[in-house]
């Protein structure tokens, strides 16, 4: 220790204390005389002739510990959607099992008109959807349309003489 020399203390989160005992290796210095380093340099930046310097340090410093929140923030959010995302995956594999299990097969003969009817749906479903997604739909718009399409159906149902799809057969 030098003769003159005082001890200061800081206190620093692990991540970032391992940071700097990791840049210390880099450069072959042992972390006190790097954080020596890094001190006076700091203080020369800071200490320019003109205030200017010190005060675009200062600001420099400023946004980029908003940055640094900002990045986390979005991180985080990042991972929430990404979660959500997986969830929405296992659903539509799951859907598409459940719907292969229970969809009988087609018989060789009515493939074709099948294939045809398939197709149409298929399109008329992917251009609702994109109809809503592109008119910025949301969940509400959604729920509206499900009870317009119970309500439309309930007449239908009221109908029926026996009320039941069996005695309906009859």
């Amino acid at each position: 220790m030098r003769k003159a020399a005082h001890e200061v203390s800081c206190y620093l989160t692990q991540a970032e204390a391992r940071e700097l005992r990791e840049e210390a290796a880099a450069r072959h210095l042992s972390l006190s005389r790097y954080l020596r380093q890094c001190l006076l340099h700091y203080r020369a930046i800071t200490a320019g002739a003109d205030g200017g310097m010190r005060q675009l340090s200062i600001a420099l410093s400023d946004i980029e510990a908003r940055l640094a929140r900002s990045v986390e923030t979005q991180s985080k959010r990042i991972s929430a959607l990404h979660r959500e995302l997986q969830v929405l995956f296992a659903m539509i594999d799951r859907f598409a099992f459940i719907l292969s299990v229970h969809t009988p097969e087609v018989p060789e003969e009515l493939r074709n008109a099948a294939l045809a009817a398939g197709t149409r749906l298929y399109h008329n479903w992917r251009s609702a959807v994109m109809e809503l997604t592109e008119s910025g739909a949301s969940i509400d718009s959604f729920n509206h349309l499900n009870e317009s399409a119970e309500q439309q159906t309930e007449p239908e149902e009221s109908n029926e003489s026996s009320g039941d799809s069996i005695g309906a057969a009859r």
